[in-house]
């Protein structure tokens, strides 16, 4: 098994390459963004949006900041999270056709795909949280705990879109690897609008329509959830994904252990 999530970090390996860039610029990008935030343009900007009595209030301001280091924390994660070059590389290489023949059971060949993945999340939330420490020293725009939860929430979205991908993947086969990324998107986008509808209808309400009785309490919901509650989406991650394990066996011993 640990040969297979080897040739399986092999086919990532650009993708590696392409993490170390992106962190790079993600850490000098992080730390110019919170000193202009204190000393500089934005927060100037900051101090003209409170003056200017449109109705944002300090907490409004602060979290238009968070929302910005949200995505920051977010994009070492992304950059690692996607197996769909794993399964292209296998396709193209034609290791599904001999995969079943190896003196592999099916269920650790299934298991070494799951294990990739949580592999290089781990990586991700590392060097996430060694970034998280500094930059919580040089702002308080969100405290360590805070950014701690954005991590582990943005571990567990993508952990989910990813089982979910590794089970579509599975289950259509070799070629129809963007038919199961958008599958998996399309499942996660259903779960999230009948979980939350409230939310959503919120949005498209006042939003996107004419904001009468917009309350800033409400929008501001989904960022409090990631910030306070990663701990609920690492729960559901892990549900989905040991779901999604079990599924992929179950149709790979169906396919007579193609995957």
């Amino acid at each position: 098994m640990k040969g297979l999530i080897l040739k399986d970090l092999m086919c990532l390996k650009k993708q590696l390459t392409t993490f170390v860039y992106v962190m790079a610029g993600t850490v000098v990008i992080s730390i110019l963004y919170v000193l202009s935030t204190r000393y500089g343009n934005l927060a100037r900007v900051g101090e003209q949006l409170l003056d200017q009595n449109n109705g944002m209030s300090r907490v409004d301001v602060k979290n238009l900041g968070s929302e910005a280091m949200v995505l920051f924390m977010f994009l070492p994660i992304v950059c690692v999270g996607d197996l769909m070059n794993v399964f292209v590389a296998d396709g193209k290489a034609g290791f599904y056709k001999v995969s079943s023949s190896l003196p592999v059971p099916l269920y650790k060949r299934v298991l070494a795909r799951f294990l990739t993945i949580y592999t290089l999340f781990g990586l991700g939330v590392l060097v996430d949280a060694l970034l998280a420490v500094l930059l919580c020293s040089m702002t308080d725009i969100m405290s360590l705990g805070q950014f701690l939860g954005v991590i582990f929430s943005g571990a567990s979205i993508l952990s989910i879109y990813s089982a979910l991908m590794i089970l579509y993947c599975v289950l259509l086969g070799y070629g129809r690897e963007q038919y199961a990324q958008v599958l998996a998107l399309l499942t996660m986008a259903a779960a999230f609008v009948i979980i939350k509808f409230d939310s959503v209808r919120f949005f498209v309400v006042h939003v996107l329509g004419d904001g009468v009785g917009f309350d800033s309490s409400v929008f501001w919901k989904p960022l409090d959830f990631i910030r306070e509650k990663g701990y609920v989406l690492l729960g559901i991650a892990a549900l989905v994904s040991v779901c999604s394990y079990l599924l992929s066996v179950r149709i790979a011993e169906r396919k007579r252990g193609v995957i």
